[in-house]
């Protein structure tokens, strides 16, 4: 113990730490001028406090800050070791600096745990995936319920880009107990799926037409991949009769408009020909268990 405390006490040691100590310090007076200063030029321009100068700009800075505020804080730690050592004598003992700096790294690895475990996890599942290759950049996929298109995949996080251009962030380290759906799983094209309902009453020869209708729209529309085969069967319920169409879109992306596009020509044709069509009351709940696209394989066509 009295060694212990030789070892500890040697000027490098409080160097060091004033060296760790002192940086966030700097680091919190020049943010604090720096804020001053922007409420100054805010104060002269008129502009409130609830008014923004331009919101990309304060973004960025608060995420320069907080890349500065972490850098600062690493470096010291890490390097300034090295540099004191360096600078050191080598008859000098060394091993009070060396205690230091684990009683330091011991500290950031115990308040930085959570991120730590976020780290390792995520880079085990990006390793997997790198293999196995559940989806990949690009591939349009159903994460913890949100579908999207992957723009990233990292370490941190898979972002998701929605329909709605909304840009999802999940962290990737909660994707190992979750299924993974990907619609295209590489490929360009990927099976889109779509029901029509017709009222229960309707006759052989209305059927048959609105059948035909589906097909032709499926067909017509810009959206489609002839390539791929294309599939419509029918169900039935004492409220409703279900015609589900399966075929390729062209690109993932354009579902939601090759949708629209057969949807469209449905109804204006049924609305034409005056086919009855389910009541509004009848359940979405009632269709039928939804298909894993990415697993479904069209055996049949029609003919």
């Amino acid at each position: 113990m009295k060694e212990l405390i030789e070892q500890l006490n040697d000027p490098k040691i409080l160097i060091y730490i004033a060296i760790v100590i002192g940086s966030q310090i700097l680091y919190g007076i020049w943010d604090y001028w720096k804020q001053r200063n922007i409420q100054q030029r805010r104060r002269h321009q008129g502009l409130s406090e609830e008014v923004l100068i331009n919101q990309t700009e304060r973004l960025a800075s608060r995420r320069f800050s907080a890349l500065l505020q972490s850098g600062l804080l690493l470096a010291s730690i890490f390097l300034t070791p090295f540099v004191l050592v360096w600078i050191t004598p080598l008859d000098q003992d060394k091993n009070g600096l060396a205690i230091a700096f684990l009683v330091l790294f011991g500290w950031i690895l115990f308040n930085g745990t959570d991120v730590i475990k976020a780290f390792l996890t995520g880079l085990a599942f990006k390793t997997i995936a790198a293999f196995k290759q559940p989806f990949q950049v690009g591939d349009w996929v159903s994460l913890k319920g949100i579908s999207g298109k992957v723009v990233r995949f990292n370490t941190f996080f898979v972002v998701l880009q929605t329909v709605n251009d909304d840009q999802i962030s999940i962290p990737t380290h909660t994707l190992w107990n979750e299924v993974l759906i990907s619609a295209n799983g590489g490929d360009r094209s990927s099976l889109c799926v779509m029901n029509f309902y017709l009222g229960c009453f309707v006759n052989a020869q209305q059927r048959q037409k609105a059948e035909d209708a589906i097909w032709n729209a499926i067909q017509a529309s810009v959206y489609y991949e002839p390539s791929k085969p294309m599939q419509i069967y029918l169900s039935q319920t004492s409220e409703a009769i279900q015609l589900t169409a399966k075929a390729y879109v062209a690109s993932t992306y354009n579902e939601p408009l090759f949708v629209s596009d057969v949807t469209r020509a449905f109804l204006d044709f049924v609305s034409q020909e005056k086919i009855p069509l389910a009541p509004s009351s009848w359940k979405s709940s009632k269709e039928m268990p939804p298909i894993s696209r990415d697993k479904y394989n069209l055996s049949k066509s029609k003919s």
